[in-house]
């Protein structure tokens, strides 16, 4: 039987659960939305971006709307400040600049010309000694004589001494030889007067012993002995001649004998002298390579003297200067050098160029000049060894404007007239080191402009501030040993 507790359901009522198929549909649609939820945010906040972009861009054109526009100035012309240098007219000189080390024109080293020990030397024997050189005096009477300079060393003289004496010794006996030999020729002479006078009274004996054998008062042999006597006297004369005729042989030949001697006596006296070492310069002790009891043989140095009178510059120029000088210095007239030891020194010398060398070198390209300077007209000396600065006198150029080099662009100028600029272009004719020369191409008083020159234009405006300009004095300033000096200014 069935339970009646059991009741059948009722499909009426809305709180019956759905079908199964009808909950899985719902989930999955609940699902999806979730997975759209995100995309959805991302389209409205770009939507709310570009609506404030747009807010904020309308707000600032109705801000823009309202202002006024500003009052515009007129514009202003710009001017450049600038440096300027006022030609003047003066007159130049160029000087040739060279270097050199002066060098003694007289200096004598003095070697040993004979062997032997040092027995004596000056005193003191030390650099720097005054050594005074044979000379010439002439008294009132107008008769020279010669005083002997300082004794500077003597080598040992005896052995030279004795070879005088040797030498002497021989000729005297080669005198003695030529005085005998004149005597004999002398006597020889005699002799022969005295044979010829027996040869002719023989030979009368002969003839009248002759006559008297013809006549026959005397017999043939008595004319045989007189024959034979006369022969005898006439040998006798013959050979008084020969030795005679050979007197002025023997005596040539003692004569060349004798001149040998005489020549060797003169040897031997100048070896002697060369025992005594003096110079024949004055000056001082330069350098000593001996000292007393020192061995030495000839060719050793012993000494140098160096004279201070006179000191000679070699300095080098270039082939154009030289071509500046020479003429002068070939119608003897030596161009003026001013020469100092350093750059800017205050005491200086003055030279004479003198001389140039006929050749230039090879590797330098330039040609030697020689400058002299004469000690004894300077207060003090200018000592060889020294390295100098020399500035020689060139040509002068006369009323001409002297502009820095600086200022020239393509042979063109810039000039400051009326606050503007104003381009003027010049003829290039001569530049010494920084400067240009010009001759009537400008007027005293014109502005050179001297900065800003790459940016200047013809008819830009510029000023020039006060104590700004610059003069030939101020560009010879700024060199270190201008080439030029300003010889005079009108």
């Amino acid at each position: 039987m069935p339970d009646s507790s059991v009741h059948e359901p009722d499909f009426t009522t809305s709180t019956s659960p759905p079908p199964p198929r009808q909950v899985a549909l719902k989930s999955s649609e609940h699902t999806s939305l979730l997975r759209k939820l995100p995309g959805m945010r991302t389209l409205f906040s770009i939507i709310l971006i570009v609506a404030c972009l747009i807010g904020g861009g309308f707000v600032t054109w109705l801000v823009a709307s309202m202002r006024e526009d500003p009052k515009r100035a007129e514009p202003v012309e710009r001017s450049h400040i600038v440096q300027v240098y006022e030609a003047e007219t003066v007159t130049i000189q160029e000087m040739i600049t060279g270097f050199g080390t002066a060098r003694a024109m007289q200096e004598v080293i003095l070697s040993a010309q004979v062997s032997g020990e040092i027995v004596e030397t000056i005193v003191p024997l030390k650099i720097g000694k005054e050594i005074l050189a044979a000379s010439f005096q002439t008294d009132v009477d107008g008769v020279s004589k010669q005083s002997s300079g300082d004794l500077i060393a003597r080598i040992d003289p005896q052995t030279y001494q004795q070879r005088v004496e040797q030498a002497e010794d021989l000729l005297n006996e080669d005198q003695a030889e030529l005085n005998r030999l004149e005597q004999e020729q002398k006597n020889l002479a005699q002799r022969l007067q005295i044979a010829e006078k027996n040869f002719n009274a023989f030979m009368k004996e002969y003839q009248r012993v002759e006559n008297l054998v013809r006549q026959e008062i005397a017999s043939p042999s008595d004319l045989t002995t007189a024959e034979l006597d006369l022969r005898k006297y006439e040998d006798a004369k013959v050979q008084l001649e020969t030795e005679l005729a050979l007197m002025p042989q023997k005596i040539k030949q003692v004569e060349a004998k004798r001149q040998t001697r005489r020549n060797d006596l003169e040897l031997a006296k100048l070896e002697f002298e060369r025992t005594a070492v003096t110079s024949p310069i004055s000056g001082q002790l330069s350098k000593i390579s001996v000292e007393k009891g020192q061995y030495v043989r000839v060719g050793d140095p012993l000494v140098t003297v160096t004279s201070k009178k006179q000191v000679e510059i070699p300095i080098g120029i270039a082939m154009e200067d030289y071509l500046k000088i020479i003429p002068q210095i070939a119608a003897g007239q030596y161009p003026t050098a001013r020469i100092s030891t350093r750059r800017t020194a205050d005491a200086y010398w003055e030279g004479l160029v003198t001389r140039a060398s006929p050749t230039a070198d090879t590797q330098t390209r330039t040609v030697d000049v020689f400058v002299v300077v004469d000690n004894e007209n300077s207060a003090s000396p200018l000592l060889p060894g020294t390295f100098v600065t020399v500035q020689i006198e060139g040509p002068m150029h006369e009323n001409v404007i002297a502009i820095p080099r600086d200022a020239v662009i393509d042979d063109e100028i810039l000039l400051a007239q009326d606050g503007k600029v104003v381009t003027v272009p010049i003829k290039k004719t001569i530049d010494i080191q920084t400067i240009r020369i010009l001759k009537d191409q400008l007027t005293p008083g014109d502005q050179i402009i001297m900065t800003n020159l790459d940016i200047l234009k013809p008819g830009d405006a510029i000023k020039i501030p006060e104590d700004s300009t610059q003069t030939l004095e101020d560009e010879m300033k700024r060199m270190q040993i201008p080439n030029f000096r300003i010889f005079s200014q009108p």
